[in-house]
């Protein structure tokens, strides 16, 4: 059984990082929309424009040079932010996997711990 003074020691010793919080912050669906949602807004825009930009340009066939550089600036941009998020998932795996580790438990145990005490961490972090 876990205790809850156990889970918080353990849970502070493996704090997520700057990396994790980050792509958690601004891309996850679980995230509040709000003000702070500036960069995840930017990201859809850009990204929305480019797959705009070249889907006209393939429809109409015109500027099809247009087509080769905004193709190329889109498969960057997105394989960059592909890589980046599934690193920050990886890392944060990682990262429960220690938590779970010392605490001698399942992911489940952990998973209804975090929810039970959860509140509690936010205060702490």
């Amino acid at each position: 059984m876990i205790t809850k003074e156990k889970f918080i020691a353990a849970y502070n010793k493996y704090l997520p990082g700057k990396w994790i919080k980050f792509a958690f912050k601004y891309f996850s669906t679980e995230t509040e929309k709000d003000e702070e949602m500036k960069l995840n807004n930017t990201v859809v825009i850009i990204l929305m424009s480019l797959f705009g930009i070249g889907f006209f340009c393939s429809v109409t066939k015109l500027l099809e040079s247009v087509l080769g550089i905004v193709t190329v600036i889109y498969s960057l941009i997105l394989c960059i932010l592909v890589f980046y998020l599934f690193s920050a998932v990886f890392a944060n795996n990682h990262r429960i996997k220690k938590i779970t580790k010392e605490l001698n438990c399942t992911k489940k145990e952990y998973e209804k711990a975090l929810k039970k005490w959860g509140d509690e961490l936010d205060k702490i972090i």
